[in-house]
């Protein structure tokens, strides 16, 4: 199979102008991503907290938030040369994406789980989650599908350079 990944790596390579046109990665456009209302994320949510019933957010949120990033860990990060984009579906389907569009499925999975403060951070090569809980922050590295918290979270989330820092309700602009 090597030869045939050569082979494709060289075609997408060739029309990566053409296909990036198809994959518009606006802001907005991603921002409108982040659906924790949406059917499939609800869907997710509910199995997610199964084992977790009953779920009460002041006792259990970090905990489901664990389980979001435990779901998220069989989705491998795969960075093409080209940008794409793929529904949670799909994303699912193939147990692959890119970083950004893993960030995009735990935002909106901890978003449905009832918190306003889960943002996704996009920076120079890097996307990764951010929250705050009970006054402190937290950040999930979506390499490793770790949970930081307090100054570790903060250090990692200033270390990743944030070009944009969003989720559906809001937007800011990083350094």
């Amino acid at each position: 199979m090597g030869k045939e990944l050569e082979v494709a790596r060289y075609i997408l390579e060739r029309h990566k102008e053409e296909i990036e046109r198809g994959e518009i990665r606006s802001l907005s456009r991603l921002r409108q991503i982040i659906s924790p209302y949406s059917e499939y994320v609800s869907s997710l949510k509910s199995s997610i907290l199964e084992a977790l019933a009953p779920y009460k957010k002041e006792e259990k949120f970090l905990d489901a938030a664990r389980r979001v990033i435990s779901h998220c860990s069989g989705i491998e990060i795969v960075e093409l040369p080209v940008q794409y984009s793929l529904s949670f579906e799909e994303m699912e389907q193939l147990g692959a994406s890119s970083r950004i569009d893993k960030a995009l499925l735990a935002t909106s999975l901890l978003r449905s789980l009832g918190t306003e403060t889960a943002f996704c951070v996009v920076g120079h090569q890097y996307s990764l989650v951010k929250f705050n809980w009970l006054n402190k922050p937290y950040a999930i590295d979506l390499d490793r599908n770790e949970l930081l918290e307090g100054g570790k979270a903060e250090e990692f989330i200033k270390n990743s350079h944030p070009t944009y820092i969003f989720n559906d309700l809001s937007f800011e602009f990083g350094q």
